[in-house]
């Protein structure tokens, strides 16, 4: 098949999960490996480098324990990763 670069599969997680076709524990875990392990950020523009740096952060303290989320500023709930996301696209596209 096609190649695909590390940045299409970044925006092709952002479509997922925006249109249901990619469960919030797989973007998260997908979205913070790609961003912080796998891409060169010579891919991205600055404003793409802006928007994922803080998305992954977001994900990477992703949590739905009622527990964890307890805690101010320290874990993100889908809502709010999802609402990130949303932004995101909009801010991107």
């Amino acid at each position: 098949g096609t190649i695909v670069t590390k940045k299409e599969q970044l925006y092709y997680l952002l479509n997922g999960l925006s249109h249901g076709e990619i469960e919030i524990n797989n973007f998260t875990i997908q979205f913070t490996k790609i961003f912080d392990l796998e891409i060169d950020y010579d891919e991205l523009s600055e404003k793409e480098y802006t928007v994922f740096d803080n998305l992954s952060d977001m994900a990477g303290r992703f949590s739905d324990s009622a527990e964890d989320l307890k805690l101010p500023n320290v874990y993100y709930n889908e809502k709010q990763i999802r609402d990130e996301v949303s932004y995101a696209l909009k801010e991107l596209s």
